[in-house]
């Protein structure tokens, strides 16, 4: 039997040192990686000026901060009404 996921809510997030607003955000804390979810962020994480972002800091709701994690990967999905970006780090050790 799988266990359920442990997601977080987060409250707060910057990319890049920019807020950034959302529909949805979560945290999830795997055994070798940490995920950000976030859906429907605003502006969206690929800006302009460069060809992606490359630092994530979040607030969970709990109050809890992460500054500054350095983004190793992401994935992007884009449907209807939602995109969904789920950015993968390694946590620090």
């Amino acid at each position: 039997m799988n266990s359920p996921r442990s997601l977080y809510p987060l409250v707060r997030i910057w990319l890049d040192g920019t807020p950034t607003t959302f529909m949805h955000a979560f945290f999830e804390e795997l055994a070798y990686e940490w995920i950000v979810e976030i859906v429907n962020p605003h502006p969206l994480p690929l800006m302009e000026d460069k060809e992606y972002v490359m630092n994530l800091s979040f607030e969970l709701d709990d109050g809890t901060m992460y500054s500054s994690l350095a983004i190793q990967s992401y994935t992007m999905e884009q449907g209807n009404e939602f995109t969904v970006y789920r950015f993968f780090m390694y946590p620090h050790i």
